[in-house]
């Protein structure tokens, strides 16, 4: 065991050490905190205020007005030919609405948009809805409907979907919890490919380098092989770490330098509406179990990581380079692939029997069980998918360790299936 927690150390602060890594760990959180801000301050900046001028041929739609923060249509009751002379003194974000003197409400057509640059297709969408809203009020006057009729008529449901369990009813799925499913299974997905490669490489390095001849001078091949996992496996934690803290400290002050208050004003003008629906947000987010969330995020993370990274490590050890190394990379990679595939389906019908058997399978259960968890999983399946995990990689690790200790010693002769097979069985 001190040997193993040697060669954990070495690994661990060799490469928390390393430039490379210290920049990705820095770099990451500040170029998600970019993604974030860039699209708020386009917002806030570079869009300015929209001036529609409409010129109705057909003298329909003469009560056609808005005058909003960032939008105003009005009509100036020209003709066509003075609104174009109007225009050409007019900046970039002035558009004129024409509609012809022919035209039908109930067979609504030859409506133009005319600009300088391109509309868009989020704006175009704004007039589209304002004109339909216009049509259908017409249609209502000429069927003697009085508007507020139909408003009434309107109705906005939201079916609450609850769980009945042993406890009583409780909170069941919402958006938020499919966000929850998707992005915890997502991150197993990446992290394990992540880390899992960076132990691919650093078995070839060393193979390659014949370093490794040196050092199982001192060693055994399984010591070395657990050493190597476990100590990249901690420096997957502790980048995991510093980027959930760096990006919280990050978006954070962005928001607070972007204006936050300037947002919560946008907010209130627009009715509320935007902060209700972050406080919905906020509340659903409230009813999910946030500690067995993380904690089986952790777990599974490490179970899966160390699973496939036993895998991956046998399978590096057994070939002379990367070229050769695609022929055992897809048989070994295919189960997490369909894992992440079927998380649409598994998030549909979390409690189904292919989501049980799916979150049951080593293989795929660190994805699907993330995936599956956010839902409300019964303690019994969450309990026998974990112990099948653990069970599981300690067969992966003893196999593995038998491919690792003779192919980390073999050059220059070309690895197969076959090959593998035997060497599970040298003694």
């Amino acid at each position: 065991m001190n040997k193993i927690a040697l060669i954990i150390q070495r690994e661990y602060i060799t490469r928390v050490r390393n430039k490379t890594f210290m920049l990705v760990t820095l770099l990451a959180p500040l170029a998600y905190g970019l993604l974030i801000m860039i699209p708020v301050l386009t917002a806030k900046y570079a869009d300015s205020k929209k001036v529609v001028a409409v010129v109705d041929e057909s003298g329909r739609f003469s009560s056609l007005s808005l005058t909003d923060k960032d939008l105003v249509i009005y009509n100036p009751h020209q003709t066509m030919d003075l609104v174009k002379m109007a225009y050409k003194s007019q900046d970039s974000d002035f558009y004129i609405l024409h509609i012809p003197q022919n035209f039908d409400v109930y067979h609504p057509s030859g409506i133009e948009l005319l600009s300088r640059k391109n509309a868009g297709v989020f704006f175009k969408g704004t007039i589209d809805t304002i004109m339909e809203h216009q049509i259908r009020d017409i249609r209502m006057e000429a069927m003697h409907i009085p508007k507020a009729t139909i408003d009434s008529l309107h109705s906005d449901i939201d079916v609450s979907v609850r769980k009945i369990t042993d406890k009583g009813v409780e909170a069941s799925s919402s958006g938020a919890t499919t966000g929850v499913a998707y992005a915890g299974g997502f991150l197993i997905y990446m992290f394990i490919f992540l880390y899992g490669s960076i132990v691919m490489r650093g078995v070839q390095e060393e193979k390659q380098s014949r370093v490794v001849e040196i050092i199982i001078s001192s060693v055994k091949p399984f010591q070395l092989m657990m050493g190597k996992i476990i100590g990249i496996a901690m420096v997957g934690l502790t980048q995991v770490l510093i980027w959930v803290l760096l990006t919280f400290i990050i978006t954070t002050i962005g928001g607070q330098a972007i204006g936050a208050h300037h947002a919560a004003e946008q907010m209130t003008a627009n009715g509320g509406q935007r902060m209700e629906a972050m406080q919905n947000a906020m509340s659903a987010l409230g009813t999910l179990p946030v500690g067995l969330i993380v904690t089986m995020f952790l777990f599974y993370f490490l179970g899966g990581y160390l699973l496939y990274s036993s895998m991956f490590a046998a399978v590096s050890s057994a070939v002379d380079s990367q070229a050769e190394v695609g022929q055992f990379m897809l048989p070994i990679s295919l189960p997490i692939i369909v894992s992440i595939a079927s998380i649409s389906t598994i998030v549909q019908n979390p409690d189904g029997p292919f989501a049980f058997w799916m979150s049951m399978i080593p293989v795929t259960s660190p994805i699907v069980m993330m995936a599956r968890i956010p839902f409300g999983v019964p303690a019994w399946q969450l309990a026998l998918s974990m112990a099948i995990l653990i069970g599981s990689f300690i067969v992966s690790v003893w196999l593995a360790g038998k491919i690792y200790r003779t192919g980390i010693l073999m050059y220059g002769k070309k690895t197969s299936w076959k090959e593998l097979g035997k060497w599970l069985f040298y003694k």
